[in-house]
């Protein structure tokens, strides 16, 4: 049987202020062509590149984050090649001494298995200029990206399908963004991926092909299935495969030939004349290994121990940290809640609670506004005033159709929940004679439904719930309706 292996080299721009070997800014937000340029990233002559120390720190960071060895040697190497929006002829590189090597990524896949990738090496470059084509057929360099500190990983060949390569690279923009080393952007092309693949009935490796300039997580995937297909036919045709490089047509859904694959020596390496060897000492690499935060794998581990959720909520946690941050917050906040009113309910239910309404309810509130901003969320409900919604929840004093209403309310004007409960008239009825009064009218209004429940159908039960739920404006407690209705029938 033909098994697809797989490596990937995933570039990423780290997150400076500064270019890698110039004062000039690392913007990527800057719309105006060539306007963050100098003589050093234009390769004027006579000008001289300087190591930007921020990014040999980035990188040693990556590194650590990713369980690589930091080398305490590290030199820069000419790489050599042309192309228009390369204006010295060659990139600053590293060929035989990278600054972090032999590394690994654990991944989780979606049979519940997870599976270790071995990190080759991780190097640091400058990027390129950008390529403008007009519809003319002419094509402008845009000069504010060439230079800007990049970043190279290359994993060893040990991935063996496309899920496996997608949640690699899905996972490691998770880490670059929880450690703030790049924005990892994949469609500012803050992060490209290149997929190698070759197919073999053996353990020996086939041909391999490259899959260049690949700028979503989709597109890795569907270009390792496509390409694994065509391979494959190849093969069962007895046709040899070419050693090539490959792009992807996102419109069609295919890879196309480019050009033959280029080796090692074809590149010309040889160190930098310019730049001084780097000299890591272990004293610096421990002094940044302090700035490690909680990668998400670690709190995907804390969450289950701490709050026992289920894994879509934790994974739901792990995409969006800015209302992790929150949700932990409010619990903290629910603790002095408890605490105070010497309340009795189980902690992990209260939390499960709290998270559902963020996850869910919140979120809706969320996306349905176009002016959003999750930095700004604690502004709109603080976690007080949310631990004290949740509170109401518990103790009964309000049902989940209110707790939605209020929830909105406090959303867009900031309030507390108990004085909005007053402000609308929306405090839960409790008086059972009142209830029996509303059901009795619902009753009366829907004999028909009365009839159908007597008659066997249980559907018709739902419906008079629903009747009376919206007659009361959700203000009487599902579960006393229903056991109030289910008396007077």
């Amino acid at each position: 049987m033909l098994k697809p292996t797989i490596g990937l080299e995933i570039h990423f721009e780290s997150k400076t202020l500064s270019k890698m070997f110039c004062s000039c800014p690392n913007d990527p937000e800057e719309k105006k062509p060539n306007t963050n340029v100098c003589p050093v990233c234009l390769a004027h002559p006579g000008a001289l590149p300087v190591i930007n120390k921020e990014a040999i720190e980035k990188i040693i960071l990556a590194g650590l984050a990713l369980n690589c060895e930091i080398k305490n040697y590290s030199k820069f190497d000419r790489k050599s090649y042309f192309y228009p929006d390369l204006p010295k002829g060659y990139q600053i590189s590293q060929f035989d001494f990278p600054i972090c090597k032999n590394g690994y990524l654990d991944i989780s896949l979606s049979d519940g298995n997870k599976k270790r990738i071995r990190i080759n090496r991780i190097h640091m470059e400058e990027d390129t200029g950008r390529l403008n084509h007009d519809k003319k057929g002419s094509s402008l360099v845009d000069f504010n990206r060439s230079g800007v500190p990049l970043m190279e990983l290359v994993t060893e060949p040990d991935i063996n399908s496309a899920e496996e390569a997608k949640k690699f690279a899905q996972e490691l923009q998770l880490i670059l963004r929880y450690a703030d080393i790049s924005n990892a952007d994949m469609e500012k092309g803050q992060m490209r991926c290149e997929v190698n693949i070759s197919l073999s009935e053996t353990e020996k490796l086939g041909t391999k092909v490259e899959i260049k300039n690949l700028n979503s997580f989709r597109a890795v995937e569907k270009s390792i299935e496509y390409e694994t297909k065509r391979q494959k036919g190849l093969i069962e045709k007895g046709t040899p495969i070419k050693q090539e490089t490959r792009g992807w047509h996102d419109d069609k859904q295919i890879t196309m030939e480019q050009r033959s694959k280029e080796d090692a020596f074809e590149y010309r390496y040889f160190p930098e004349p310019d730049l001084p060897p780097l000299n890591i000492s272990e004293e610096e690499i421990e002094k940044i290994r302090l700035r490690l935060v909680e990668l998400p794998e670690q709190k995907r581990k804390r969450f289950k121990n701490e709050y026992d959720l289920d894994d879509k909520s934790i994974e739901f946690y792990i995409k969006e940290p800015q209302l992790a941050n929150y949700f932990e917050k409010i619990v903290s906040e629910l603790e002095c809640w408890k605490k105070d009113k010497n309340c009795k309910k189980d902690h992990f239910d209260s939390v499960k609670v709290c998270s559902n309404y963020i996850v869910t309810d919140l979120q809706a509130i969320i996306k349905n506004d176009p002016f959003s901003d999750l930095s700004e969320i604690e502004k709109k409900i603080t976690a007080e005033n949310f631990a004290e919604l949740i509170s109401m929840i518990e103790k009964g004093e309000i049902s989940s159709n209110i707790a939605k209403t209020l929830l909105l309310e406090m959303y867009k004007n900031q309030g507390d929940p108990s004085h909005i409960l007053q402000e609308k008239g929306l405090t839960q009825i409790n008086d059972d004679s009142e209830i029996e009064k509303i059901i009795s009218e619902v009753l009366s209004q829907n004999s028909k439904a009365v009839e159908d429940y007597k008659n066997g159908k249980s559907n018709s039960f739902s419906f008079l719930i629903g009747q009376i739920m919206a007659k009361s404006k959700g203000k009487i407690d599902p579960q006393l309706a229903s056991d109030i209705l289910k008396k007077i029938i």
